[in-house]
């Protein structure tokens, strides 16, 4: 049985290797061999790849595709494409010949509203926090200005915040939810760094709010994390052709007539939602 490790995170990457051999392998040359030769050449892109995330050994290389001929909004784009799965790149070209010969992709952004939350237990008067958080809610803006400067410049940055009660989910539970426009951008990081601001600021404030009891001062900030669910960040993306030109080589042409006799000037539709017909 493997005894555990203390202070791995302490050694240097050459050490980390030499521990994993000398631990999991029988052919130590042969692993370290297999563990070295992913390394980039280039040392500098290989500092990159070591500090991206912690305890880094080697590089994990999946090939890199690309599929051509996807017209999307009236322009031309070849997608690159990182996937181990066979067929996938040959399949996605495959379908982008076939619909940009028949108008290509149409994409438009609906929305881009993210959300966030600092999930938080608060045990006191709901009158008392509401009045509490109109107060305090613009420092909640002010304290993460310098995370939200450069955003801003973009276009983008917090929305709004809101505190939600959901005691009636759970005892003393409530929420500030936040809402924020990242622009081109994932935001993750972004949204991640201003809730645990947000919690900060919320703990902070509460500390020296004269209104409350010293039991409500000590509210209790459980997490502050971004939230998958996004509903008013979507996308919708079409494409569109007569029926008639649905066969690449019309090689169902009796088929095809039959459709065309029957919906003779309607064009059917595939999109990911409205009132359309759908494949």
């Amino acid at each position: 049985m493997t005894q555990n490790i203390k202070g791995f995170s302490k050694l240097s990457k050459e050490e980390k290797i030499d521990w994993i051999v000398n631990t999991y392998f029988q052919n130590l040359t042969e692993a370290k061999e297999i563990v070295l030769q992913y390394w980039n050449s280039n040392e500098n892109i290989q500092k990159l790849h070591d500090e991206f995330i912690e305890n880094t050994i080697t590089n994990f290389y999946l090939p890199y595709g690309v599929a051509p001929n996807f017209l999307i909004n009236g322009k031309d784009y070849t997608i690159p494409m990182a996937i181990e799965e066979s067929s996938v790149v040959a399949a996605a070209s495959k379908a982008a010949k076939f619909w940009g010969e028949r108008g290509g992709f149409k994409a438009t952004i609906i929305g881009t509203e993210k959300i966030g939350q600092v999930h938080f237990l608060f045990n006191g008067s709901k009158e008392k926090l509401q009045q509490f958080f109109n107060i305090i809610k613009p420092k909640f803006f002010s304290d993460t200005e310098s995370f939200t400067k450069n955003m801003q410049k973009r276009g983008g940055g917090i929305l709004n915040i809101e505190l939600r009660d959901k005691t009636s989910e759970l005892d003393n539970y409530y929420q500030l939810h936040a809402t924020f426009n990242t622009k081109d951008s994932m935001g993750a990081n972004f949204i991640n760094t201003c809730l645990e601001q947000f919690a900060k600021t919320l703990e902070n404030e509460a500390h020296h709010y004269d209104n409350f009891t010293e039991e409500e001062k000590n509210l209790q900030v459980i997490m502050s994390i971004l939230s998958n669910y996004v509903p008013n960040c979507v996308v919708r993306a079409e494409v569109s052709c007569p029926v008639e030109n649905m066969s690449e080589n019309c090689r169902n042409r009796t088929l095809q007539s039959r459709y065309t006799q029957q919906r003779n000037h309607e064009w059917y539709r595939c999109c990911c939602f409205g009132n359309r017909k759908r494949f």
